[in-house]
């Protein structure tokens, strides 16, 4: 009974304000807003350097006719370096049939292929590095190294610069987003201050009766931390069926250019009710803390 009543006292003190708890409710629905556009921008282009990161590798040209075991040789060789994590052999017979396949609705080129008499491809080797700054070394060292004069080419398809820009955009977005979010948390935190305080000071006398008869603290504590939940319970679900949209019209677009396999709704990274957890959880922090500055001197008495 008495847990009842503390939540119907909640509801009473959230409804007796309404116009303080909507204001209330409005400043913590930006506050979320901010941290979920934030969240999502950091997510989004953090994974964009990871796939873009997944693309890079060099690739190894050998001359046309090198024997099949000094190019194998050549392989363990690159594989037991420490800073390559994994080595794609493609024979010139395979890409020789890759390349037929690719353009096998051309008629020029297939026609051009089948008057060949020899295999103009040759062997290449895909070299994956364990991190991005290891790619230019082990590019120069086969360039350079003991086994340049099999090698035709050696081509590093550099992603540097597009991850080097978007690892700067993430870093923005940290920094910029971190104190957007601490000054709209503060002014949440205030505006909810200021909202308990009010209800407190009009409930003044009944807490001092309560206080006097041997109320608890938690008893008293309790109808103001059912308010603060219920900020957050509203500024979240307003929140949530904002970004619905989001993730239904916009994210999907995204996320296809970056990678069509992912599904917005499903992938770890982009889970819309791990995002609305989220913010409840920060919305009832905020709140929570409000709350306890808001009528820690008046259990004192």
């Amino acid at each position: 009974m008495a847990f009842l009543r503390i939540i119907k006292n909640g509801f009473t003190n959230f409804g007796r304000n309404i116009w303080l708890s909507l204001a209330a409710t409005m400043v913590m629905t930006v506050t979320l807003v901010i941290f979920a556009t934030l969240f999502l921008l950091f997510t989004l282009t953090n994974y964009s350097i990871h796939t873009i990161q997944n693309t890079v590798d060099v690739s190894v040209y050998f001359k046309v006719g090198l024997a099949e075991e000094q190019i194998l040789t050549i392989k363990d060789s690159v594989q037991a370096d420490p800073r390559v994590e994994a080595v794609d052999y493609v024979s010139a017979d395979q890409a020789f049939n890759n390349f037929k396949a690719l353009h096998q609705n051309d008629p020029l080129i297939t026609a051009s292929l089948n008057e060949l008499n020899s295999n103009p491809l040759s062997a290449t080797l895909h070299i994956k590095a364990r991190s991005l700054d290891d790619y230019p070394a082990i590019s120069q060292g086969l360039e350079n190294g003991q086994y340049k004069d099999f090698i035709d080419k050696v081509n590093f398809e550099d992603n540097r610069a597009v991850i080097d820009r978007l690892d700067k955009i993430l870093k923005f977005i940290i920094a910029f987003g971190s104190g957007l979010v601490a000054v709209f948390a503060v002014i949440a935190i205030l505006v909810i201050f200021n909202t308990i305080t009010l209800t407190i000071y009009n409930r003044k006398e009944e807490i001092e009766i309560m206080r006097l008869v041997g109320a608890t603290n938690w008893y008293i504590r309790g109808p103001f931390l059912t308010e603060s939940f219920l900020y957050s319970l509203f500024s979240t679900i307003i929140t949530g069926a904002l970004f619905i949209p989001v993730f239904a019209k916009v994210l999907p677009k995204i996320t296809a250019y970056v990678n069509p396999q992912i599904n917005v709704y499903n992938h770890n990274i982009f889970n819309f009710w791990y995002l609305l957890l989220m913010m409840f959880v920060a919305a009832l922090i905020l709140s929570i803390i409000s709350t306890f500055l808001a009528i820690r001197k008046y259990l004192k008495i």
